[in-house]
């Protein structure tokens, strides 16, 4: 983790998920993925296992990646028409963003571009000292994290 509150972010300011946020957080990952799945792959999921991982292909890069049943899911859900609408709040709405995006780094006016907000309303949100669901700004330090 790097020291990112010492970066006053603008809206070109590159943001992303820092995941190990979630590991001193109080909230549970896999839970708050769960918030962002269609019912159907919710149903799906009661009646899978777990534990079971599966390899899945990057449908544009062609990488092939292990991935949980809730991975998958994320990943289907991921590609609906209606996953980032703006009947969601702002912090879910640019959550989903990265999620579809595969967590790569994105700035406010890309971000604004994806989830239909205004890039300074999300970086008013997401660029204060307030980690938000572990979306802060991005350093290259962060690349080994």
């Amino acid at each position: 983790m790097s020291s990112n509150y010492l970066i006053k972010p603008t809206v070109e300011t590159k943001f992303y998920v820092d995941y190990e946020w979630w590991d001193t957080s109080q909230d549970d990952l896999n839970i708050y993925l769960m918030t962002h799945l269609s019912q159907e792959e919710r149903e799906k999921l009661e009646s899978v296992d777990n534990d079971e991982v599966v390899d899945y292909v990057h449908p544009e890069t062609g990488e092939v990646f292990q991935l949980d049943a809730l991975g998958l899911a994320i990943q289907e859900s991921a590609k609906q028409d209606n996953f980032i609408t703006g009947h969601i709040g702002l912090i879910d709405s640019v959550f989903r963003a990265f999620l579809v995006n595969d967590n790569h780094p994105l700035n406010a006016l890309e971000l604004a571009d994806i989830t239909g907000r205004d890039a300074p309303t999300i970086l008013k949100t997401i660029g204060g000292m307030r980690i938000y669901r572990g979306i802060r700004p991005y350093t290259p330090a962060d690349e080994g994290d």
